[in-house]
């Protein structure tokens, strides 16, 4: 069964609410593929907590890989998506360095969740049929 994780910008627990620049930790889950179940196992906290503003480095920042907003983003390296209720260019380009995707989602966590893996399963099957097609 494959595994995959989420890291999840809330300060309630239940919801996606918080701004990827003004999360100062990050619920981590991991999701089972196949039957969508998942489970918290962690609370990954940012190592430099910005304020979203200009002033932090966070955007406009020239040496990207000093920023708050790449310190954040290599915080996350490991896991395979984020998920925020709102997130800028800056940290979208931070996360694409890390092979993270993110994602701008403000529902319930569980209906955010559920449609990661409905997108994994498309990505998947086109995959499959790509690949099919190539093989012919």
């Amino acid at each position: 069964m494959a595994k995959y994780r989420v890291a999840v910008a809330t300060n309630d627990g239940e919801n996606v609410n918080v701004h990827f620049g003004h999360a100062a930790a990050f619920d981590v889950y991991e999701v089972d593929e196949e039957s969508g179940k998942f489970e918290k196992v962690e609370v990954r906290v940012k190592p430099e907590h910005c304020d979203g503003t200009c002033g932090d480095g966070a955007c406009g920042q020239r040496d990207v890989e000093r920023s708050s907003m790449f310190s954040a983003a290599k915080n996350l390296a490991d896991l395979d998506y984020v998920l925020c209720s709102q997130l800028g260019p800056q940290a979208v380009q931070a996360l694409t360095r890390f092979n993270v995707r993110a994602f701008d989602i403000a529902l319930p966590i569980a209906e955010a969740i559920a449609k990661i893996n409905v997108y994994r399963k498309k990505i998947a099957e086109r995959t499959q049929r790509l690949t099919g097609l190539q093989d012919k």
